[in-house]
């Protein structure tokens, strides 16, 4: 079907991962993808207005001159992406499947409605019960009274220090941060330390028009009290939905790293046999469905 475009409303494109698999394991993986789309956004003069990552898809609002900018800028940045998560696991194929879904938002309720329904994702899928406690739709870092700002000051660790320098070189640069690099940047450092670190690649990063909450909500406090009292609304995008909640995975996470699996990720890549000893393991001590272990594990067929 022909897409429908606009370059006066918001255009919003949503992408699924190949059946539904998993695709943000870790923290490295949020970060990877995050700071690939800010760094491409401006080479296709792409205004982008918010986005939700979650786990097994993304949602994305943004609006440009030409349709054509979109497309491109969609490819690029899920181009790079694939790059990098295969390379870091030694995979070869695609990740998202294609091609990628997206709506045409003009009327301003529908825009407000769309917006709210973004923010709202990870609400709705049981992560969080108020909208800017999940990092990953960004919508705390638009609050630059709440964004926890970090001065190279005397007092931080040598070591955040030097990780600091190293985000700043790559942002000055126009580099986005690959997993060597936030191998680099994450060593040795504490939990506390990892947390400022990971608020300031992102305010650092940040490329999102931060002028569209005050556009439609008259300001960013006002554009909080409409989300956390509204779910929103999107009858123009199919999702496929695996659970109605995503809380499992995260348990799955838990167990795994308790039982020494440092790097739960990588099982995506191990031997069918392999595989099927950690889907019984993982039906038996968690509360996650047999279809959400599958998506997990990159599983085609469930295995009893």
């Amino acid at each position: 079907m022909r897409r429908k475009f606009s370059a006066v409303g918001m255009m919003h494109i949503y992408q699924r991962s190949i059946s539904g698999f998993n695709l943000f394991y870790s923290l490295e993986d949020f970060l990877v993808f995050y700071t690939i789309v800010s760094v491409t956004v401006p080479k296709f003069k792409i205004s982008l207005w918010e986005m939700c990552i979650m786990i097994d898809h993304i949602h994305i609002l943004a609006s440009c001159a030409e349709p054509y900018q979109l497309s491109e800028f969609v490819s690029a940045y899920t181009s790079l992406f694939v790059r990098e998560f295969n390379m870091h696991l030694g995979r070869s194929g695609s990740l998202f499947e294609g091609p990628y879904g997206s709506a045409c938002k003009i009327d301003q309720k529908k825009i407000r409605s769309a917006i709210i329904y973004l923010f709202n994702n990870p609400v709705e899928k049981k992560l969080c019960t108020l909208a800017e406690e999940y990092r990953w739709n960004f919508l705390k870092y638009y609050d630059p009274e709440k964004t926890r700002k970090i001065k190279k000051k005397r007092g931080l660790s040598r070591r955040l220090q030097r990780a600091l320098r190293m985000a700043d070189e790559a942002h000055t640069n126009k580099r986005y941060l690959n997993y060597a690099m936030l191998k680099k940047l994450l060593k040795d450092i504490d939990p506390q330390e990892k947390e400022l670190l990971t608020d300031y690649i992102i305010t650092l990063y940040f490329p999102f028009d931060k002028s569209i909450s005050e556009k439609y909500f008259r300001s960013y406090k006002d554009m909080v009290t409409a989300v956390n009292s509204n779910t929103g609304s999107e009858y123009d995008i199919v999702e496929k939905h695996y659970g109605k909640t995503d809380a499992p995975y995260r348990e799955i996470l838990h167990y795994l790293r308790k039982k020494g699996v440092t790097d739960p990720k990588s099982l995506i890549v191990e031997h069918t046999d392999v595989k099927k000893r950690y889907y019984l393991m993982l039906k038996e001590n968690t509360t996650a469905r047999p279809v959400q272990i599958r998506k997990f594990l990159h599983m085609e067929k469930e295995t009893e």
